[in-house]
C-alpha cells in the first residue's frame, strides 16, 4: 500500500518577492546542510542560525522539518526542468535532443556537489517514509522527462518501452556518478567511458524499432 507520509506539505507561500527570496535563501541554505552533513544536520534550528532568519520565521514557511525536506527535494527536481525546456526548443533532430539531455545530465553526474546531494537522497531513502515517497516523484519525474525525448526520438516504441529505456538510460548515467563524479581518483582504464556512455544510452534508446 503506498505510504500517506507527504502530508507535511502545508506551508505559507510566499506573496511578495521579499517573501520568495527569503524562502529561496532557507532552500538554499537547507540543501547546503543536507549535502553537508545528511538530513540529520538539516535541522530548522540548523537553517535559521545559517539564514539569519529567526527560528519562528523559518517556521512560518515551513512548520515542519519534514515540510522543508519535502520543499527542499522538490526545488532539486525542478531545478532540472529548464534545461530540458531549452533542449526541447532547440531546432535540431529528436535524436540530437536526447544525446544533449544524455550529455547535460553525464556533465551534472560529474559534479561533486551533485553526487554528494543524490548520496543522501538515496541513503534516506532507504530508511526514511517521506524520504522514500519523495525520492519516488523526484525520479517518475526524471523519467518522464527522459521518456518525451526518447518517445519524438523513436516513434515506433510502444509507451511501455518507452518507460523502460527511460529508467534503464537514468539509472545507466547516474550510476556512472560512482565513477567519474570530480571527487572520485582517476582511472586511465576509463578514460572515454562517458562518450561510451553516450552511445550505449542512445543505443538503448534507438535499439530496436529506432527511427
Amino acid at each position: 500500500m503506498k505510504n500517506a507520509a507527504l502530508q507535511p506539505a502545508g506551508r505559507a507561500e510566499a506573496k511578495t518577492a521579499k517573501g520568495r527570496a527569503k524562502v529561496q535563501e532557507i532552500l538554499d541554505v537547507a540543501r547546503r546542510l543536507f549535502i553537508e552533513g545528511g538530513y540529520g544536520e538539516m535541522t530548522m534550528r540548523q537553517v535559521a542560525e545559517r539564514t539569519g532568519i529567526s527560528l519562528s520565521n523559518v517556521q512560518h514557511y515551513f512548520p515542519s522539518r519534514e515540510s522543508l525536506l519535502q520543499a527542499m527535494l522538490e526545488s532539486v527536481m525542478e531545478g532540472y526542468d529548464p534545461a530540458y525546456r531549452d533542449i526541447e526548443t532547440l531546432d535540431i533532430a529528436p535524436r540530437d535532443k536526447l544525446e544533449a539531455a544524455i550529455r547535460y545530465l553525464l556533465a551534472d553526474t560529474k559534479k561533486g556537489e551533485s553526487e554528494k546531494l543524490f548520496v543522501e537522497i538515496w541513503s534516506l531513502a532507504t530508511r526514511d517514509p517521506i524520504g522514500r515517497e519523495i525520492f519516488d516523484r523526484m525520479y517518475s519525474h526524471h523519467r518522464a522527462n527522459l521518456a518525451r525525448l526518447i518517445a519524438a526520438a523513436n516513434p515506433a516504441l510502444a509507451e511501455k518501452e518507452v518507460q523502460h529505456r527511460a529508467a534503464l538510460i537514468a539509472m545507466q548515467i547516474e550510476g556512472l556518478m560512482l565513477l567519474i563524479s570530480e571527487n572520485k581518483p582517476r582511472h586511465a582504464e576509463l578514460e572515454g567511458i562517458e562518450e561510451a556512455c553516450v552511445a550505449a544510452t542512445m543505443g538503448i534508446a534507438l535499439g530496436e524499432g529506432g527511427a
